[in-house]
This record gives structure tokens, C-alpha cells and sequence, in this order.
């Protein structure tokens, strides 16, 4: 399933996702190619259950193989890592050995991947969050990890102290709230099942149907009903968003410069996506989510004023990325 072959640089930018817009601001370039190797091992994991969802109705026989897929992936993080280590791509290996990168984000993101391989709804907010827990928090925290990192000498890093899942959690859930929000039409549209991320008890509360999803979907139109279980849910956003602000401002201390500047990026670019929900109306049919590069820009000084990082080099260098991936 994992093959050397498999290009990480094209892997993890494939969309140029925010992840990956603030990864490059990580230093040194380890730290850098570490997250490339393993947020592109990571979309290779979350791409066997997208593409077989996308080619439609999967058969049972399908599903039992891609699950052994994810099984064979877990094995490779846990207890018999030494026998199954050289199933890796090399650049992982290099990067786990060299950052001493926990193993449990892989398998919590292989026991999320499993769950979307036999469900496609999630009853309750209680149940998305646990799914999180592999699908956002997973990578966010190995990115956490790799920002809390500090070059001691050459080649060498000290790991965070701070706990990186409790440390994630929150701008991971920030993030993937505002994804899910974002892209309710895209998903629905998406395959011949749509793709729903909306648990079903709120739904519920708000009397919204899956009916009634591909109606608006289908028209264009979005009634009261809908609007008000999007500013239920954009409450969550405004959760987390302060949480999030909360806990990157609190660990200022143990980050290094480019770990402190790379994950305000992060923020800043989620905020600027999650202002976008207010100034529609909270209407994901007719708004416009999408960041612009002035957007970007704006997000990127925003950022450096937080952190106390030189503007001039974030424009260019934020200039030149989305100039020649966008």
C-alpha cells in the first residue's frame, strides 16, 4: 500500500492545504520534509476510502480489502515496528527515527478510516468527535509535534514537553469544522451517496433532512431551517477558534520562532475562511469560501505580527507558494 515511489512533496500538496501553505515556514528543512513524509503517508491512508467511495457503491469484498489495507498500516506503528519497518517509505522512517514521531497518530487515523469505511453517517456531535480524533487531530498533532521541535545541534531535535494531541485538539477541530462547513456542497455532490459530515442529531433539532440537504443542493436555495443548523454549528467553529487562540498563545514559551509563526498561519488563514460564513449569511449554497491571495497575504502578516516574525520574507516567500500551486 505504502510504496517509495509515491511522490510526498506532490502528496501533501495535492490542493495546497493550509497544512501544507504553513509547513513550508517550518525550519530547519527537516523539519519541513518530516511533514511532508508523513502528512502524505496520511492521505494516501484517507484517499483508499475516498476513491472507493467516489467509484460508487462499494461491495463488501471491496471493503474487506481496504481494510486490510488499514490493518497492515496500523501494524506498521505499533508493537512489531521493528519487523515491519521496512514496509515504510525510506523518507517516513527517516523522519519518525529523526523527530521521534509517536506512532498512535497513524493508528488513531487508520481507526477513523475504518469507521468511514463502514458508515457513512455519524448519529450524534459525540460520535464526530471521535471520528476527529484520528481524521483532524491525528495530523494536526504530528504537525504540533514537529512545530514544538527545536534543533539542538545539527540533525539533532528535542521534542515538545508540552502533551501535542491535548495541544492540537482544538485548531484541529477549528480547521476541519470549517472544511466540513465549506465544502457541505462539494461533498454532497460528490459521489452516489452524498457525503454528509452534519451528525444527525443536529440535524434533527433543526428539522433538516437529507431530502431536504438535496433539494438545496439541487435548487440553489436555502431555507430557514438549514441556516439555522449552519449557525449551530458555526458556534462550534467560534469554539474552537477561541481555543485555539487560547492554546497557541499559551505555549509562546516552548515554541521556536517558526513553530509559533506556523501555526498562527494556520489560525489566521482558518479565521479568515470562518469570517467568510458570517459576512454570506451563513448560506454554503451561495457563499463564497474560497481565500483569495490578497486573503492569503493578509493572513500571512496577521500571522507575523502574532508572532513577532519579520513580514517582508512571509510575503514573498507566501507570494512564490501560491503563485506556483494555485
Amino acid at each position: 500500500m505504502l510504496k517509495a515511489t509515491d511522490s510526498s512533496l506532490n502528496m501533501a500538496r495535492k490542493g495546497t492545504p493550509n497544512l501544507y501553505l504553513a509547513a513550508n515556514f517550518l525550519k530547519p528543512g527537516a523539519k519541513f520534509q518530516a511533514f511532508l513524509s508523513s502528512y502524505a503517508v496520511m492521505r494516501i491512508v484517507d484517499d483508499l476510502v475516498d476513491d472507493g467511495r467516489a467509484a460508487g457503491e462499494m461491495s463488501e469484498e471491496r471493503k474487506t480489502e481496504i481494510s486490510a489495507h488499514l490493518d497492515q498500516f496500523a501494524k506498521l506503528f505499533d508493537t512489531e515496528f521493528s519487523l515491519l519497518e521496512s514496509l515504510m517509505p525510506p523518507d517516513l522512517r527517516k523522519s519518525i527515527k529523526q523527530f521521534a514521531i509517536p506512532s498512535w497518530p497513524f493508528t488513531f487515523l487508520a481507526k477513523s478510516m475504518k469507521f468511514d469505511l463502514h458508515n457513512d453517517r455519524f448519529e450524534s456531535m459525540e460520535q464526530f468527535l471521535s471520528y476527529s480524533e484520528g481524521a483532524a487531530v491525528s495530523p494536526a498533532a504530528i504537525f504540533m509535534h514537529l512545530a514544538g521541535s527545536t534543533e539542538t545541534e545539527p540533525g539533532q531535535f528535542a521534542i515538545p514537553k508540552f502533551d501535542i494531541k491535548e495541544a492540537a485538539r482544538p485548531l484541529a477541530l477549528f480547521s476541519y469544522l470549517v472544511h466540513i462547513l465549506r465544502d457541505f456542497k462539494k461533498d454532497f455532490s460528490s459521489g452516489a451517496k452524498p457525503l454528509i459530515y452534519f451528525d444527525m442529531t443536529s440535524c434533527e433539532k433543526f428539522y433538516v433532512t437529507e431530502d431536504m440537504m438535496a433539494e438545496i443542493v439541487a435548487s440553489g436555495t436555502q431555507p430557514l431551517k438549514f441556516t439555522k443548523l449552519v449557525q449551530y454549528l458555526f458556534s462550534l467553529v467560534t469554539k474552537y477558534q477561541v481555543a485555539s487562540r487560547r492554546m497557541i498563545d499559551s505555549l509562546q514559551s516552548e515554541l521556536p520562532t517558526d513553530g509559533l509563526f506556523s501555526l498562527n498561519l494556520i489560525y489566521e488563514l482558518y479565521s479568515a475562511v470562518a469570517a467568510k460564513f458570517t459576512e454570506s449569511g451563513y448560506n454554503l449554497i451561495t457563499g463564497d469560501f474560497e481565500l483569495s491571495h490578497d486573503n492569503i497575504l493578509m493572513a500571512g502578516m496577521r500571522a507575523a505580527e502574532t508572532s513577532g516574525t519579520d513580514p517582508d520574507p512571509v510575503s514573498e516567500k507566501l507570494k512564490q507558494i501560491i503563485t506556483t500551486q494555485r
